[in-house]
């Protein structure tokens, strides 16, 4: 079969070794009832260089682990979250606007959780989207559509509804996409990223997560790592160049 040169079969190689290393550091930290990050994780930070910046919630060390090699081969540039960070987000947003004022084509992406508190989420996006900031914000959702739960006078946790809300008023990109598929997340990130680099201003990777899964839990061909060697094995592209 032919190499589609979006996704050639070296970058396939290389994602499939991420989401290993993504699962055996996941089962370190033995986080029981976690949801299955392995192709969320491994599919978007394939795509970060040089000069990119990364935040996750404080005390992440599987993201921190896998965070890419940076300038000077140390890892890519880090933002501690949680309340290390007080309003993660609109810091992010803040770092975006220094990477656009270097006029250079850095990212940064950041990880949340649907459901998750995020101080300042609406203002951060709202900034980014009106000027046009590099930030790419990668949202796991394992809630089943499930409402945050916040109080009506502040401001609510992040969720779908709240998103889409936002997202049409402000005409905000929001890829919705099937977060334990490998390939699936690597094309909306390769979108993504590339429109970021460019100039086109905020992204939002919504991944839809199964409620409560872990590798334990899962059927053997439905976990994602069988699922991308499912996708190699159709196309006929081998594990070994």
């Amino acid at each position: 079969m032919s190499e589609n040169p979006l996704l050639p079969h070296n970058k396939l190689r290389e994602l499939h070794a991420l989401m290993l290393r993504c699962r055996a550091l996941e089962q370190k930290k033995a986080s029981p009832g976690s949801s299955v990050r392995e192709a969320l994780l491994a599919a978007t930070l394939i795509h970060l260089l040089p000069g990119d910046l990364l935040s996750g919630n404080a005390g992440d060390r599987v993201l921190e682990r896998l965070a890419p090699e940076g300038k000077h081969h140390q890892p890519a540039g880090t933002l501690i979250g949680g309340d290390a960070l007080g309003a993660r987000l609109a810091v992010c947003a803040a770092a975006a606007r220094g990477l656009q004022a270097a006029d250079g084509d850095a990212v940064l992406l950041a990880f949340a959780r649907a459901g998750d508190p995020e101080p300042a989420w609406i203002a951060a996006l709202n900034w980014a989207q009106e000027s046009q900031l590099p930030l790419l914000l990668a949202c796991s959702d394992a809630t089943n559509g499930a409402p945050s739960g916040s109080r009506k006078d502040a401001e609510p946790a992040i969720d779908f509804s709240s998103m889409s809300r936002f997202a049409k008023r402000h005409h905000l990109p929001v890829l919705t996409v099937d977060g334990e598929d490998a390939v699936a997340v690597y094309r909306v990130m390769q979108e993504s990223v590339l429109r970021a680099r460019q100039g086109g201003g905020p992204s939002v990777i919504w991944a839809v997560m199964t409620p409560g899964r872990s590798l334990a839990k899962m059927p053997r061909s439905s976990q994602p790592i069988a699922r991308l060697r499912s996708y190699l094995a159709a196309r006929k592209i081998s594990l070994k160049p």
